[in-house]
């Protein structure tokens, strides 16, 4: 089960009420989340119009690389604006 808040915190809970795990994904209220039918992707959607896709498999892989080049994103001059956001959570 999942649940997305005002604080742009979602939280998967096991089903008998134990949180296991926060991501913190968004910078705006949460307005909807959902689960693939194979349970591997949760997709998350906010007030500020992003939508966010977790592969739940590889999570923690994606966050340790975006910390690793999120400065150089956003400090370089010859990235372009787009690429300045593919770190943005």
């Amino acid at each position: 089960m999942v649940s997305g808040s005002t604080d742009g915190i979602l939280r998967i809970w096991h089903f008998e009420g134990t949180l296991l795990k926060s991501l913190n994904t968004h910078k705006a209220n949460v307005l909807s989340v959902s689960f693939s039918p194979d349970g591997k992707v949760l997709v998350s959607a906010a007030s500020d119009g992003k939508i966010i896709l977790w592969n739940l498999n590889l999570d923690n892989l994606l966050i340790e690389a975006c910390q690793q080049v999120y400065d150089y994103l956003q400090t370089n001059p010859n990235v372009s604006e787009s690429d300045r956001l593919i770190c943005e959570i």
